[in-house]
């Protein structure tokens, strides 16, 4: 599971995850849905492999981050907002896609505030759809 920091907190007092409305069980579970078309067994396989990947890949932007390592940054990036778009999370991966193309483009200027706050909405998601009876 992904831990937020005090910093992630912060961030996201001053920022609204998703559309301003912090992601209700159901509600993620529904996004999810929708993208698997219903199908509850596909769910059910892809959900936990989505929890296990979306951690890795957060812990990995995290670490690319810190160094300052725009190429990984960007390759995280990529890979975290393709984990989001397969169960439906599109406002996460929205901001995956602008810290991607913000490493491609080397524009450091706000990175690890946004990394920061991606790694909380990504726990979030995770927490959601890894919930029983979610």
């Amino acid at each position: 599971m992904i831990l937020l920091t005090a910093h992630a907190a912060t961030d996201l007092e001053t920022t609204a995850p998703f559309d301003g409305r912090p992601p209700e069980p159901c509600r993620t579970r529904a996004d999810a849905m929708a993208r698997f078309e219903g199908d509850t067994l596909f769910y059910e396989r892809i959900v936990p492999l989505f929890c296990s990947a979306a951690t890795e890949q957060a812990c990995a932007l995290v670490a690319a981050s810190a160094a300052g390592d725009r190429e990984q940054i960007q390759h995280w990036a990529h890979t975290l907002k393709g984990s989001l778009l397969t169960v439906g999370a599109t406002a996460s991966a929205d901001l995956a896609e602008r810290i991607e193309r913000a490493g491609r483009e080397g524009r450091p200027e706000g990175l690890p505030a946004l990394v920061r706050r991606l790694v909380a909405e990504t726990a979030i998601v995770v927490a959601h759809l890894g919930a029983p009876n979610a």
